[in-house]
Order: structure tokens, then C-alpha cells, then sequence
């Protein structure tokens, strides 16, 4: 199996702490690495290798118009978990881009919102063992009625950093 990454190796050192502990350790180390991900105070329910799932709260700052959650910030949740656990899973000398990503806005929202990535064992090998390539990324975007207002669809690919430089 590859080495693990230092993402991968941050989340186990956390992972026998308590779960609030865990969660705001996570969110503002995450929020340190991606600053737009801490300015909307996203929380990090659960970090693996094969899932991760994010929360953004109802609050003022990330409401639209009418006092819902923006569309921007829905967004932003399918694509920090599937970005993130996307990351878990590519080496460290590799970088993780978004390539595309679709979102189908299908009835109002309802309080929070937690997204829910996931990865199959397939995907997570293919990451872990090539230098470069791409894939879908499943997530579930729900509200606090248990049901999905939007429908996502995001595709990832990763490439080694050297690659990415010689093509600027």
C-alpha cells in the first residue's frame, strides 16, 4: 500500500481524541490550508480515507436573500468534502485539482447542510498509484430534513506538483 500522505497522517493523530475535539481541530487546520474553507466555518464531521463529510451551518454569512443557505456556500461544501477526500487519498509530491463540477439545485433549503463524499476502493487505489488521472467523486448534499436540495457531480484529478510546474 502507498505511504500514507500528511493529511492522512494529521487525521490519525487525531483519531482517538473526542469527537468535538477532533472536529475543531480539523476545521481549523483544514480552514489554515484552505482559507475560504475557514472564513465560511466549515466543520468536519468525519475525515477518512474513503469518506469525508462537512458541515456548513444556516448562518448570516453564508445565507442568501430569502435566509437560506447561499448557493455559493452549497457548493462549497460538495466541493471541500469531495476535494478533501480526494486528498487523503493522492501522495504528497502529487496536487489535487478540480476539473469540473456540476450542481443541480432541486427544492429550497432547510437549515444546515452537511455533504457527504465518498470514494470506492477502486478509485482510492487508482489515486494512491498513479502520478496522474481523474475521477467522479460522489456526494450526497443534504439539509436538516435528511433529504438532498441539490445534486452534485464533481470531478477530480490529481497530478505530481513537478508536472504542474513545467506546465506553467
Amino acid at each position: 500500500m502507498a505511504q500514507a500522505n500528511r493529511l492522512a497522517k494529521l487525521v490519525k493523530a487525531t483519531a482517538k481524541f473526542p469527537q468535538v475535539i477532533r472536529t475543531t481541530l480539523w476545521s481549523k487546520a483544514f480552514g489554515r490550508i484552505v482559507p475560504m474553507v475557514g472564513t465560511a466555518k466549515l466543520k468536519y464531521l468525519e475525515v477518512s480515507s474513503a469518506k469525508v463529510v462537512v458541515k456548513i451551518d444556516n448562518h448570516k454569512a453564508m445565507q442568501n436573500h430569502i435566509g437560506q443557505v447561499h448557493a455559493c456556500a452549497m457548493a462549497l461544501i460538495a466541493e471541500t468534502a469531495t476535494g478533501f477526500v480526494t486528498g487523503m487519498n493522492v501522495p504528497d509530491h502529487s496536487i489535487v485539482l478540480i476539473k469540473s463540477f456540476k450542481v443541480d439545485f432541486k427544492r429550497p433549503t432547510q437549515g444546515a447542510m452537511t455533504a457527504v463524499a465518498t470514494l470506492t476502493a477502486e478509485q482510492q487505489h487508482l489515486m494512491q498509484h498513479t502520478e496522474k488521472g481523474e475521477t467522479l467523486v460522489a456526494v450526497e448534499v443534504t439539509d436538516e430534513s435528511g433529504e438532498a436540495p441539490i445534486q452534485c457531480e464533481m470531478l477530480w484529478a490529481w497530478v505530481s506538483k513537478d508536472q504542474l510546474k513545467k506546465a506553467r
